[in-house]
């Protein structure tokens, strides 16, 4: 059975399901154990499938509903009104639909998912931040793109989803110095010339700042909670060969 997370916010809507994926629930071996739904890392895809099948299900839908983007840690933001095939999804970094017949999505592990909705004009976003998309305004463009389509932000609600928190997200100096009028989110690190860097606390100031008061903040560090969550950081400092990655989606019922 699928082990998931729900945003205390996003459950007062009726008229959406969403959810963020555990580790638990799937049928994936090894690294990928057990609920990967990343097709890129290396999994047996027959498993991904079924994991996808699994969480579409979980949020009462279909597989051929589920769509995601090819993440590439860039600010681009993808509207969209039909499903696609897997190997035919565009380049991206976050989805928004008003269309009751998707499931959006996007994978993370340790980056910071986030999903929107605004009950009153039934648009909903899912939004990967990593570092990059986050530097690079993702969360903006998202949110007036969701406003271009007739979403206000004193409506659409926030849930930042599990993702690395600051006291296990160290960075060099050089990404300390591209941020200098942010150093509100860095605290030193015990190696010279290195920092922990918050990175949840940065999305939710992009958030504030695009105008959104109802935020939900995250509930777990993805590098600590190994049982529930997969973590790039934590397999890169096990030198580990690959990695899994949890699913946010969103789904409009009603």
């Amino acid at each position: 059975m699928v082990v998931s997370l729900k945003s205390s916010l996003l459950t007062k809507i009726p008229s959406i399901s969403h959810t963020f994926t555990t580790r638990q629930g799937g049928v994936s071996k090894g690294f990928f154990s057990t609920l990967n739904a990343a097709m890129e890392k290396g999994d047996n895809p027959a498993d991904v499938i079924e994991n996808r099948r699994r969480i579409a299900e979980h949020l009462g839908g279909s597989l051929d509903q589920l769509i995601t983007l090819r993440q590439t840690h860039s600010n681009k933001v993808i509207v969209a009104t039909d499903a696609w095939l897997h190997e035919n999804r565009p380049e991206g970094d976050a989805l928004i639909t008003r269309s009751k017949n998707l499931i959006i999505g996007i994978i993370t592990a340790d980056c910071v998912p986030v999903l929107l909705a605004d009950e009153a004009t039934g648009i909903i976003a899912a939004v990967h931040a990593g570092w990059k998309g986050a530097t690079t305004n993702i969360i903006q463009n998202t949110i007036q793109t969701m406003e271009t389509l007739g979403a206000t932000t004193d409506k659409i609600i926030a849930a930042i989803g599990p993702c690395i928190w600051q006291n296990s997200y160290e960075v060099d100096q050089d990404f300390y110095e591209n941020l200098p009028n942010d150093h509100d989110f860095f605290k030193p690190s015990t190696k010279e010339n290195h920092w922990m860097f918050d990175l949840p606390g940065y999305v939710e100031q992009q958030l504030k700042l695009s105008g959104i008061t109802q935020i939900c903040p995250s509930p777990y560090n993805t590098y600590v909670a190994e049982d529930l969550f997969f973590s790039n950081r934590r397999r890169t400092h096990r030198q580990e060969p690959s990695f899994g990655c949890s699913l946010s989606c969103i789904k409009l019922t009603s």
